[in-house]
């Protein structure tokens, strides 16, 4: 089952849906960096955010909006990554050279599935950091400083 996990993970590279998803992902990080740091300057500029609650619900519904927008893009990952794999390699024949092997169909599809479920990870990971690192590097939002002791 790891070496079709790992065989999954691959063949998307392979297939440059990963690299297509990074730079979706890159993008989206780059106009949500742009998007806060001209909204963030216009209301430093116009007299700042008043109280903390204020400022508190200033960040956490952009940060909510960003994360939003992190799944979202994490869904249509799976779902561009997942359509094709196992009936794209039925289809091409590709299969028959795993099927081969003295593998049941349940380790070739749990492989698959836990291939998908390490990329899924890692990039939602990536993605979800990135969001919260914007904002602690720009503005030193707490709650992103408060993911080390979440206890607080």
């Amino acid at each position: 089952m790891k070496i079709i996990a790992r065989l999954t993970l691959r063949e998307a590279v392979r297939r440059r849906m990963v690299l297509a998803a990074g730079l979706l992902g890159l993008a989206f990080l780059l106009i949500y960096n742009l998007g806060f740091f001209f909204l963030y300057r216009d209301i430093r500029a116009s007299g700042g955010l008043g109280p903390t609650l204020a400022r508190n619900e200033f960040f956490n519904f952009i940060s909510m909006a960003g994360m939003y927008a992190v799944n979202f893009l994490g869904i249509v990952m799976a779902a561009l990554i997942a359509a094709d794999t196992l009936a794209g390699e039925i289809g091409t024949g590709t299969i028959q050279a795993v099927v081969t092997k003295p593998l049941r169909r349940g380790e070739v599809v749990l492989g698959k599935w836990l291939g998908f479920v390490i990329l899924l990870t890692l990039y939602l990971t990536l993605m979800g950091g990135g969001v919260f690192v914007s904002l602690w590097a720009q503005a030193g939002y707490p709650g992103a400083a408060r993911l080390d002791r979440p206890w607080r």
